[in-house]
């Protein structure tokens, strides 16, 4: 069972890939996640770090916490060639987002490495970014 501030984070992101909680709203308080998850408000607090980490929550300058995209993350290093190649049809969405715990775990993914999502109209794939790389049909 993930730790209760692992929940409060699932829970979270959640409602934001669903689009309940959508770009730039406001999440509810920590006192109010406690309250609704059955935790302390410290572990909310923590809940909510997680997702400031992936870059789903930022601290809006009036230091209120509001959804928001994902951060782009600058490179470390001179890019290196992906261990596969997906060709895409020229149809596809591909979006990159950040991971869930159990997608971190699936794919063995570092904290901080996004995935990539492929939408066709026939389903969606997903794939781990520091591994694949695209290329149109």
């Amino acid at each position: 069972m993930p730790p209760r501030y692992e929940r409060v984070a699932d829970a979270l992101r959640d409602q934001i890939m669903a689009g309940t909680l959508r770009p730039g709203a406001l999440i509810p308080s920590a006192a109010m996640l406690a309250h609704e998850h059955d935790v302390g408000r410290d572990t909310a607090l923590k809940g909510i770090a997680v997702l400031r980490r992936e870059g789903l929550l930022f601290l809006a300058p009036d230091k209120s916490i509001r959804v928001g995209p994902a951060a782009a993350r600058p490179t470390r290093g001179p890019l290196s060639a992906p261990d596969e190649v997906l060709f895409v049809p020229a149809d596809a969405v591909v979006r990159a987002r950040m991971p869930t715990r159990k997608e971190r775990e699936r794919f063995n993914l570092s904290e901080g490495i996004p995935v990539l999502v492929v939408r066709t109209p026939t389903g969606e794939e997903l794939h781990p970014a520091d591994r694949v790389g695209l290329r149109l049909k």
